[in-house]
Formats: structure tokens, C-alpha cells, sequence
């Protein structure tokens, strides 16, 4: 890794050349290759996150070219993962960064898991996440998950220590969830530039700072809005709770 790159990074104050090292050496999972990958890996790369894998069982189909905008129409019918890393092996040389040409199921994540400090989920679907939620959480891995429809964004983070709460507290799956998607929802491309880039900055910041705490945080994109509710802990939860399993 040449530190030239970083220079105006560098410049920020706290900012070291330790840090930066610490940034390079943290190894990423980033399950999903979709809209909220795209800016994501973007940022990740870019800050200095030196070491990611990608996993993603899709492949590249027209209607995906409009926001996930690392793809182009040569890409069609490519798988997205591998994509991704060749796309980020060429801009970035520094970088080592795998692919993983599937959808992830609970037993590779148990595999995969062990390898990796930060996990980012940027999936589309409530299964993939709970199974990254439920993962995360036994392991004490930190989690970082967004979503995004329509014109609405949510970004929630967990670190798994003591009373920290858990995805599961914040959307119990035995409620009606709504599992609309890109698909049949729709969505437009700025809500996932801003989900994909807190995410990242999200990572920096659990790297340089040992008390950081889980958050979440919602936007709203029809009215400019932003909020950060209170995360609690719920007892009741079935994965962090009192009375889990």
C-alpha cells in the first residue's frame, strides 16, 4: 500500500498512518452485489479497506445498469460478483479483493465469518439478513446492514457487545414484514448512494473508535428528511434477548 494515495486522508486530524495501516489490514465481507454494493465498495475501497470479499449469486440484467453503475451493458449476463472484483482489481491495484459467485446460506457464513472483521449487508431480502444478524451475533462480528425502497434508506449497526441490541430487535420476524423490492417497489439511485456511503463511513468509524455503539438511522428522501431513532435492546428478542433460545 503506497501512503502518497492517501495523502488528503491523511491530512484529517486523528487521521494516522496507523490508522490507515489498521483500515488496510481489515478484512470485509460485503454480501450482496446490488444497488447499495455499488456505492459501498466505492467508498470502502477508496478510504483504504484493502482486503474484500463480494458475495453474490446474481448476474448482471439491463434494468440493474440505471443504478448499480459499475456494471455496463458489456457486462450483461455476468455474474456480479466477479465483475465487481475485476472492475475494483483494475482501479485498484492495492487491493485484494475476492469473489464469492453465490447466495449465501447460513453454513457459509459460519464459514466465511471466521476470516472477516466487518460484515456489510447489503442484500435484498429479510431471510439473508436475519441469517447475517444471527451469525454476526454469536460470533460478536460486527454488523453493518442497508436497505432502500422507493425513496426511503435505512442504515442499522451492530457492534454485538454487552446490551447491545441486534437487527432482530429492530425487525422481529415473526411480524408482517414488508418484503418489497427493487422489483416491485421501485427505486431511485441517490437513496442507495447515501445508504452505500454511510455504511461505509460507518466501517471507519468502528474502526477508529473502540466505543462505538450500535445505531441506526432512516432517510427519507420525499421530504430530505433523516432520523436516528433510539435503539434499544429488546428483552423479548429471540437472538439477544434474556430469554434467547
Amino acid at each position: 500500500m503506497n501512503l502518497d494515495f492517501f495523502e488528503k486522508q491523511l491530512l484529517i486530524d486523528n487521521f494516522s498512518e496507523k490508522l490507515q495501516k489498521k483500515i488496510f489490514d481489515t478484512n470485509c465481507l460485503v454480501i450482496g452485489g446490488g444497488g447499495i454494493a455499488h456505492p459501498l465498495l466505492t467508498y470502502l475501497v477508496s478510504t483504504g479497506f484493502g482486503n474484500i470479499s463480494i458475495a453474490d449469486g446474481d448476474k448482471v440484467e439491463l434494468s440493474n445498469l440505471h443504478r448499480q453503475y459499475h456494471f455496463n451493458a458489456s457486462d450483461l449476463n455476468k455474474r456480479k460478483a466477479e465483475v465487481l472484483k475485476e472492475k475494483f482489481k483494475n482501479e485498484y491495484e492495492f487491493i485484494d479483493i475476492k469473489s464469492i459467485n453465490k447466495f449465501l446460506e447460513e453454513k457459509d457464513l459460519f464459514e466465511l465469518i471466521e476470516h472477516h472483521d466487518l460484515i456489510f449487508d447489503a442484500s435484498d431480502n429479510f431471510q439473508t439478513r436475519y441469517i447475517s444478524n444471527d451469525v454476526c451475533h454469536e460470533h460478536k462480528k460486527p454488523l453493518i446492514s442497508g436497505a432502500a425502497e422507493g425513496m426511503l434508506g435505512i442504515v442499522a449497526a451492530f457492534n454485538f457487545k454487552e446490551d447491545s441490541p441486534c437487527y432482530e430487535c429492530l425487525f422481529p420476524r415473526n411480524y408482517d414484514l414488508n418484503e418489497n423490492t427493487c422489483q416491485n417497489s421501485g427505486i431511485t439511485p441517490s437513496v442507495l448512494g447515501i445508504i452505500g456511503s454511510f455504511m461505509a463511513s460507518i466501517a471507519l468509524k468502528i474502526i477508529a473508535d473502540n466505543a462505538f455503539r450500535s445505531s441506526v438511522m432512516r432517510i427519507n428522501l420525499s421530504d430530505l428528511s433523516i432520523s436516528q431513532p433510539k435503539l434499544k435492546k429488546d428483552v423479548s428478542c429471540k437472538i439477544c434477548g434474556e430469554n434467547k433460545g
